[in-house]
This record gives C-alpha cells, sequence and structure tokens, in this order.
C-alpha cells in the first residue's frame, strides 16, 4: 500500500560526517525505529531548499521531508505490504 501525506512528526537524529541521520520517528503516538537511511536527496520550493529523507524499518519505508528553515520535519510517503 503507497500512501501520500503530510504529517508532522518528531524524528531523533544523529549527526556523523556532516550528515543528518535519522534514528527514530513518532507518528500517530507510535514509535518507528529506522534501521536504514535508503537516499538522501534535496529540492527547491520556491526560494528554499529542503531534505528528503527516504528511510525504512523492519516492515515499513518512509519519506521524510526537513525544512531547515523552521526545523520541521514531515512523513510525505508510506509504503506498506498491508
Amino acid at each position: 500500500m503507497h500512501e501520500i501525506l503530510n504529517d508532522p512528526i518528531d524524528v531523533t537524529v544523529a549527526f556523523k560526517d556532516n550528515r543528518v541521520l535519522p534514528r527514530a520517528m513518532r507518528w500517530n503516538e507510535r514509535e518507528y525505529k529506522i534501521d536504514q537511511v535508503n537516499l538522501v536527496h534535496t529540492a527547491r520550493e520556491g526560494t528554499k531548499r529542503v531534505f528528503y529523507f527516504s528511510v525504512s524499518d523492519a516492515a515499513n519505508y518512509f519519506k521524510l521531508k526537513l525544512d531547515p528553515e523552521f526545523l520541521e520535519w514531515r512523513l510525505v510517503e508510506l509504503y506498506t505490504d498491508g
């Protein structure tokens, strides 16, 4: 199943070698441990740059968006088997 979302989330990150690495996220009152960061890329929204993180846990794939201007994280896509 694939869902397009735009939900605010809380994200725990690690900083390593000048990179931001998401480690866990909280969405819908549930905690998800991020096992792997699969892809990181940037995009322009008007004049500002935002960061996208494609991450996964044991059963799901998530696309997260970081707005560095407001330090706001959003869950923008979710892929699940069920």
